[in-house]
């Protein structure tokens, strides 16, 4: 049931990124047909359906085969493709951020003190990620002796794991995705209190830092409590014979456990918060070359992260393997 949970997921989610591309595509050519080079003339010579639907073949083709890559790294590789895909990605733009950032020191822009300053907050700052990132919240359980026929089950103690950042990175990606729209439809409607609202929630303004702070806290409670439910984890320790110490099996116990996983979740959304303003902040304040933070942070950090641990796992398997091969006990003969 779970193989055929986890196919259906990636079925549904394969045609949402294909109707999300048509529809994409089709916003692209019309704002591309609506806008005007230097000379006042259109940058598509020929505008019409034949050019939207070129564009449309176009980006949902590509994105059809980011997904098939993506797919084929999962199954041949170590890790999740796309995730791998999105990673390269990201870190192929740091030469060009070093590039820049040396060229800002020769001109006299950026200070060498400043330079010294940013590094140091970038290595502090990809630290704190990985130390949230592998942060659990352990809680004790305890689980009760039983007799089944002639062996004697339980009476070992275990532990909860819930993570800081249950959510990830998904609470500033659908933030940001939400933010953006308001900008994307001031192009095509040119309606006064569209305009004045795509102004009030543009990129650098603290109305759009106040809403991206308010929707990532949002997201970050909504994913959870999507990904996690107390009541089944309480239901399934309770017929396992487990109990958390000082805490009464069942609806009790689920209780506890929301109550913890909303205040680690409130802790996770902040440090979400401040990673995703940091690019606007140090631009802001440091005149910074390049975004350093936000979602692309916290993905080649995850991404990282899951990788190195994937390959552990696989390195131990096959150290296992070759011991179970190599290492059978045979006689002084054999």
């Amino acid at each position: 049931e779970g193989e055929i949970g986890r196919r259906k997921i990636t079925q549904y989610t394969r045609y949402g990124t294909v109707v999300l591309s048509i529809i994409q595509g089709m916003m692209i050519s019309i704002g591309l047909e609506g806008t005007q080079g230097p000379g006042g003339h259109s940058l598509v010579l020929t505008p019409g359906w034949g050019f939207r639907l070129m564009t449309v073949i176009t980006l949902t083709s590509g994105t059809a085969f980011i997904m098939w890559l993506g797919e084929q790294i999962t199954e041949r590789g170590i890790g999740n493709g796309i995730s791998l895909i999105i990673f390269a990605g990201i870190v192929a733009r740091l030469p060009s951020a070093v590039t820049t950032t040396l060229q800002f020191m020769r001109e006299g822009e950026l200070g060498p003190l400043v330079a010294l300053l940013i590094l140091a907050l970038s290595v502090l700052v990809v630290g704190a990620i990985i130390f949230v990132e592998r942060g659990q919240r352990r809680i004790p359980v305890q689980y009760a002796k039983r007799v089944v026929g002639r062996k004697m089950y339980g009476g070992m103690t275990s532990h909860l794991p819930l993570k800081i950042n249950t959510a990830n990175v998904i609470p500033p990606i659908f933030a940001s995705s939400i933010l953006i729209f308001p900008a994307t439809l001031a192009q095509f409607a040119n309606h006064p209190w569209v305009q004045t609202a795509a102004g009030a929630l543009a990129p650098g303004s603290w109305l759009h830092d106040l809403v991206y702070i308010i929707l990532i806290i949002f997201f970050a409670f909504f994913y959870t409590a999507v990904v996690f439910n107390p009541s089944d984890v309480a239901e399934n320790m309770k017929k396992a014979g487990g109990y958390i110490p000082g805490i009464r099996p069942g609806q009790k116990t689920a209780e506890f456990i929301e109550r913890v996983l909303s205040r680690i979740t409130l802790s996770g959304a902040i440090y979400l918060c401040i990673v995703s303003l940091l690019p606007t902040i140090l631009v802001r304040q440091f005149n910074v070359p390049f975004y350093f933070g936000g979602t692309a942070l916290l993905i080649v950090v995850g991404v990282a992260l899951d990788t190195v641990a994937q390959m552990e796992t696989h390195l131990i398997t096959r150290n296992y393997e070759g011991f179970m091969k190599r290492g059978r006990l045979r006689g002084r003969r054999g």
